[in-house]
């Protein structure tokens, strides 16, 4: 009997541990917050609820917030709404999603895809309603008690005589044996509405305080009934209540939902959120980000995120691929450059602020020196760990305790660890002065006179030995790479792979002869048989340049670290393209802030920047902790396509009605506004659209939700809109508007056939008056003959009045000759000097400046991504820009200075009499000035920043050299991450 027990006993550990795997901690969940600065009318959110058409609703004192994802539209109290006031409390959604909104005054209306229909109201403020199996309309009112509307539409309000002895009710219920329940200022009753006599029975959650007030009800996953009282959370067992759980004593519960998982949410009128799930309790505050610790109202959309409303907002939770650690959970300093796993299952990370390590779930600080900030970590075999610092050297760490330590005075070339390698006996060290070697007590260094490419070392890989093969050091730099084998070092000149330069990381592919190089150009393939380097970069569909880290995952995809985020590929697909069986990548997966990570930045010029831990799971350092990713969990956070719904239609700036919509006779522009009902990733919602009777295929907006229209002949329309995220199928079920665009009264066909009669008519008629017209030319013809002499001699006269015009022409064409001339000194678009003007420009103030010994400086000015602009928003917002610089210039720069549109986004500053100092502040000038320019009126959500090389005479001596040197500046400025002055 024993073994049965204990079999027994472990298989329910093993459900429970699954149980509580399966519930993400509560403190894991992505969480974002809304106040009035982001549109809300009231931070008081009393309610939530979800439409059919996919609207999230809120109800505030100042009226129902209706949110699409993007903005908020207000219902308040109007001719449209028919509520009484402003104020609204609960809401209810019908079988066939529509929603009951009420509040205020006893206000209640029904909306139903725009349409708002309202009924007489009871007197009372409407706490909450409900429609029950039969199909009655409930309602529990602050002072009214509980009224019922009947089917001719008469109230019926219920009181003493009923048993009801209390008249604030705040909930209703209905139970799955169909009784109801209400949450009362004095407790809470139940009555069946199927009895022959209505009778309210009290039902007593405490036996020492009846009169216990109750704010809030619900059924569990069980359909056992909880309540929400001011002395905690009770389920009902038979015909008793019992705490829900023992810490939830005496805490005023004002808010519950259950998900179908069984989790119970729970709002507090002070201890903020609290939730009951196989983790236990656990809870969240204003500390945690809250908006206030007083929760009104809990509702799960269908996407699983769990909204909450509070006294002073709105707060959203959903999970996401990532999850984070950092100072909130014991972290020591949220900038995180390196993590570590341990052969013992923990994770050391170093920060900006010390060291930790990661064991079972919890953090736990290692005592470094004060001020230590780590840069790198690497285990030894013996399981010591070994630390590399920004500044105070190296130290080695056995059992959690520093056993050695390691400087510029011991040898190291500088105190600045940027990678940790060891190999046998040796250990070596990446430093920003060259790479250093332990070995036997003693330091030796190796620099560019031994063979590295560089001294500031970024990256270190030990190759273990294989048959044939020695070990190998790999090294990187930031001006290339190298290896290290038997004493030598052989570099690997990356400049054929779009001058790559600096390798952050290493990653050899498991049995192959494939070396991975993540570089500032690309993911590298070094194909060490071959002697042959590959490139996967931009180019191959990588959508960073820049590479931090590359790890690998069981499922045969690379993730890769950048400045802009997480990049996932496929293996496979990296291979064909190194390969050169395919042009690009078949695709890649970015993630950001979007999926959970609290900063897309992640970190690296530092080893190991990311770890592939035994459980699968990726762990990240990034500016804001490290991000951890489990790959095996992802597919349940496929985005599906969303649902779209059309909002509005103008017809010349006015709105129109959606049903049966008329536009009016000669309407030149009609815009049709739309929402894609996710609330995931809004602003990365796609969308398309086809105007049959205009239209014969589908027309992509992007993440535009409008589309717009000019000059449509009259005629019957249908739009139809469909959305999609970038990683999903089109949404197959389309929104549609119908409309039409009535004819003026020449467009009418009756009209147009009347027209058609008469011009044959008129036809005709000239066709008479032209012959008639033929015979008297006949007639004239005569005459002219006679006459013709005296036109000769007319003629002649006039000729030589045409010899007098010629001459006078041509001073004319000589003018027109000069402006041209002056023309091609110009850029057209700009009004500027062109490139030829400029060179005759520079070539005199350089000569100038070289006599008199005055200084002269040369900027040259690229516009940030301006193929981008054109690409994204046309070419006329392109042109835009160019002007709007071109004016702003002229307004930043002196009268002796000279401007010039050096060709297409790049203009060449002059600046005589100026030093590199001064040009250096002119130029910082006007980078902000162009990055305040706003677009908005033109081209909403345009940014334009610049990049600016600024160039002294002196230093060359010829302005071709000067020009040289101020373009590779800019060049520098570029490639340093734009919007930025290099001198």
């Amino acid at each position: 009997m024993q073994w049965i027990f204990f079999t027994l006993l472990l298989g329910i550990s093993t459900l429970l541990a699954g149980a509580a795997q399966a519930v993400t901690p509560l403190h894991d969940y992505f969480r974002e917050s809304w106040t009035t600065r982001d549109g809300l009318p009231h931070n008081t959110i009393n309610n939530i609820h979800q439409s059919g058409d996919g609207y999230l609703w809120l109800a505030t004192w100042e009226g129902a917030a209706r949110y699409d994802g993007r903005s908020f539209t207000i219902f308040g109290r109007d001719s449209v709404t028919g509520l009484p006031d402003v104020g609204v409390r609960t809401f209810f959604r019908e079988h066939d999603g529509s929603m009951l909104v009420a509040g205020a005054r006893g206000g209640f209306s029904r909306v139903s895809n725009g349409h708002w229909q309202s009924f007489p109201p009871l007197g009372y403020l409407i706490n909450d309603l409900l429609r029950d199996s039969k199909g009655q309309l409930w309602f529990a009112t602050e002072g009214g008690g509980v009224i019922r509307q009947l089917a001719d539409g008469q109230y019926q309000r219920f009181g003493v005589p009923d048993g009801l002895t209390v008249r604030v009710v705040y909930k209703l219920l209905q139970d799955r044996a169909g009784i109801l329940w209400f949450a009362t200022l004095q407790g809470v009753y139940r009555l069946d509405p199927t009895a022959a006599e209505l009778r309210f029975e009290k039902v007593s959650l405490l036996a020492d305080a009846p009169d216990l007030k109750a704010f809030m009800l619900a059924l569990d996953a069980q359909g056992q009934l909880l309540v929400g009282a001011e002395q905690g959370l009770f389920r009902q067992d038979g015909d008793h209540f019992a705490l829900v759980h023992p810490a939830l004593a005496n805490v005023a519960v004002t808010a519950l939902h259950v998900l179908a998982d069984g989790q119970i949410w729970i709002g507090t009128i002070n201890q903020g959120l609290q939730r009951v799930s196989a983790l236990g309790l656990e809870q969240l505050g204003v500390q945690d980000g809250l908006p206030n610790n007083r929760v009104l109202s809990i509702f799960q959309d269908t996407e699983q995120s769990v909204w909450v409303g509070t006294n002073a907002g709105l707060y959203r939770l959903r999970e996401t691929p990532f999850t984070n650690l950092t100072q909130q959970q014991g972290l020591v300093d949220n900038y995180v450059r390196t993590v570590l796993e341990h052969s013992d299952g923990s994770v050391w990370i170093g920060s900006a602020g010390g060291l930790d390590r990661w064991v079972a779930g919890k953090l736990e600080p290692v005592v470094l020196d004060a001020g230590v900030s780590v840069l790198s970590l690497a285990e030894g075999e013996h399981g010591e760990v070994w630390v590399g610092t920004y500044s105070d050297g190296v130290y080695r760490l056995r059992q959690g305790k520093v056993t050695d330590r390691y400087d510029r005075s011991n040898g190291l070339a500088s105190n600045e660890i940027r990678a940790i390698a060891l190999a046998g006996d040796r250990v070596f060290f990446g430093t920003s002065g060259g790479l250093n070697m332990l070995r036997q007590q003693q330091i030796s260094t190796l620099t560019t006179a031994d063979g590295l490419p560089g001294l500031f070392v970024s990256a270190l890989y030990y190759q273990p030995a294989e048959p044939g093969r020695s070990g190998q050091l790999w090294i990187g730099t930031g001006t290339g790479a190298a290896v290290w084998s038997d004493g030598t070092i052989r570099p690997l000149d990356l400049h054929s792979q779009e001058q790559a330069e600096y390798v952050f990381d290493f990653y050899h592919s498991p049995g192959t002869d494939w070396l991975w190089l993540a570089t500032d150009r690309g993911l590298v393939r070094y194909d060490q048989q071959k002697n042959q380097l590959r490139l996967i970069g931009r180019a191959a569909g990588l959508p960073v340049d820049k590479i931090f880290s590359v790890l690998a995952d069981s499922a045969g995809a690379f993730w890769l670290s950048s400045n802009r985020g997480i990049v996932r590929i496929s293996q496979s697909d990296a291979n064909a393209v190194a390969d050169g069986l395919q042009a690009t990548l078949g695709n890649s997966d970015m993630f950001g802030e979007a999926d959970g990570m609290l900063s897309s930045q992640c970190n690296g010029g530092s080893v190991p920047a990311a770890t592939l831990r035994r459980d699968g799971t990726l762990w990240f350092a990034t500016s804001q902790g490290v991000a951890t990713v489990d790959p095996s969990r992802l597919a349940q956070f496929s985005l599906k396509p969303p649902p779209v719904v059309v909002q509005q239609l103008s017809a010349d700036g006015r709105a129109v009605a959606l049903q049966q919509a008329k536009l009016p006779a000669g309407t030149l522009r009609v815009v049709v506004q739309f929402a894609g009902l996710s609330y995931v990733m809004p602003s990365r919602i796609l969308y398309r659209t086809q105007l049959q009777g205009f239209e014969q295929d589908w027309v992509e907006r992007g993440t535009a939700n409008h589309a717009e229209y000019t000059n449509l002949p009259p005629g019957d329309y249908r739009l139809l809109v469909s959305a999609a995220y970038p990683e999903s199928d089109w949404n197959k079920d389309v929104a549609r508007v119908e409309f039409t665009v009535l004819p003026l009264f020449w467009q009418k066909g009756w009209v147009q056939m009347l027209a058609g009669l008469l011009m044959l008519c008129a036809l005709f008629g000239f066709v008479r008056w032209r012959l008639y017209r033929l015979s008297q030319s006949e007639l004239r013809l005569k005459l002219q003959v006679a006459g013709k002499t005296t036109e000769l001699l007319a003629q002649a006269q006039s000729l030589r009045q045409a010899v007098t015009e010629k001459t006078q022409l041509a001073e004319q064409l000589q003018l027109q000759a000069q402006a041209f001339a002056a023309q091609a000194r110009e850029d057209g678009l700009t009004g500027l000097a062109n490139r030829r003007a400029f060179d005759e420009q520079l070539a005199f103030e350089f000569s100038r400046a070289q006599r008199s010994g005055q200084p002269l400086c040369l900027v040259m000015l690229d516009i940030d991504h301006f193929k981008t602009i054109n690409d994204r928003w046309s070419h006329q917002a392109g042109d835009l820009v160019l002007q709007q610089l071109a004016q702003l210039l002229r307004q930043q720069v002196r009268d002796i200075d000279r401007i010039a549109r050096w060709g297409g986004e790049e203009f060449a500053l002059l600046l005589p009499q100026t030093d590199l100092t001064h040009a250096v502040e002119i130029c910082q000038r006007i980078r902000l000035a162009i990055a305040a320019l706003d677009f908005s009126a033109d081209v909403p959500g345009l940014q334009v920043t610049a990049s600016f090389g600024v160039a002294q005479h002196e230093d060359v001596g010829s302005y071709d050299k000067l020009l040289s040197r101020a373009d590779q500046l800019l060049y520098q400025a570029k490639a340093q991450g734009r919007n930025r002055v290099c001198s």
